[in-house]
């Protein structure tokens, strides 16, 4: 049986030097410096998760919605399968697929395994790279699964997008077990829910939409998918000043140097 102690150790930090190095293919791009805000920060960071920040390496990832359901809840997972909500619609169009999980532990250490035991299927199975998070329900053992998820996912090194709440507060229990993993997470958006804004805050995440949706079952996630592969397309797309043969000094203008001018 998969422990949980174990899996932990097996999470190391995202490459800061390969965020960083993203970062500045960023900065000498032929577009004012920081002009793609959040998507600059997803894709850097996404380097720095798979440890590569070669244009010609960094591909859009394989990716999957998953959405975490409670026993209570087994008649809307019963949709999702069926292709029948909006999650569904919106997780085709960025070519993923919507996946409810249905948690049948018993106890939250039972549901932080059996959460792990998921994705870590999913993921290997799939050959995944990033995946969306949403839920139907903030039950504690759906709380728990999602966090064992979002611990095998870090020590898969696959990014996970946040929906919602619900979600965050499973990211915050994974904060609290392994700090390092928090850097795996993206904040899809800004929902409508109470205390949405204070959640991301406590993560250290900011998202780069306000979606204003109520039942974040994955559909922010789905959206935020768009952006994620928009960030990629600039990247890979856009060309430096030095690859298009303009020769400027670009330091002093360079988002790092206005940070460490601050």
């Amino acid at each position: 049986m998969l422990n949980i102690n174990e899996l932990i150790s097996q999470i190391t930090p995202i490459n800061e030097e390969c965020v960083a190095e993203a970062q500045k293919r960023f900065d000498n791009l032929i577009k004012p410096v920081g002009s793609l805000a959040k998507l600059e920060e997803m894709t850097s960071r996404y380097a720095g998760i798979i440890c590569k920040t070669d244009k010609n390496e960094i591909d859009y990832p394989k990716r999957k919605v998953l959405i975490w359901v409670s026993i209570d809840n087994a008649n809307e997972a019963e949709k999702i399968l069926n292709d029948a909500t909006s999650v569904n619609v919106l997780a085709a169009k960025t070519g993923a697929e919507a996946i409810p999980l249905l948690v049948l532990a018993e106890s939250e250490e039972e549901a932080m395994v059996e959460g792990a035991m998921l994705v870590s299927e999913y993921v290997k199975k799939e050959g995944l790279g990033l995946l969306g998070y949403g839920a139907l329900c903030d039950d504690p053992l759906v709380l728990a699964a999602m966090a064992g998820g979002i611990l095998q996912a870090a020590a898969l090194k696959v990014g996970v997008m946040l929906d919602g709440v619900a979600t965050c507060k499973a990211a915050a229990k994974v904060m609290e077990l392994a700090p390092d993993a928090i850097r795996y997470c993206f904040a899809g958006h800004v929902s409508d829910e109470e205390g949405a804004e204070e959640a991301l805050e406590a993560l250290g995440l900011s998202a780069p939409l306000r979606l204003n949706i109520t039942s974040c079952a994955g559909e922010g996630a789905a959206v935020a998918f768009t952006l994620f592969d928009a960030g990629i397309k600039a990247y890979k797309e856009m060309e430096t000043f030095a690859e298009a043969g303009v020769h400027v000094e670009v330091k002093e203008f360079s988002l790092a140097e206005q940070i460490k001018g601050k």
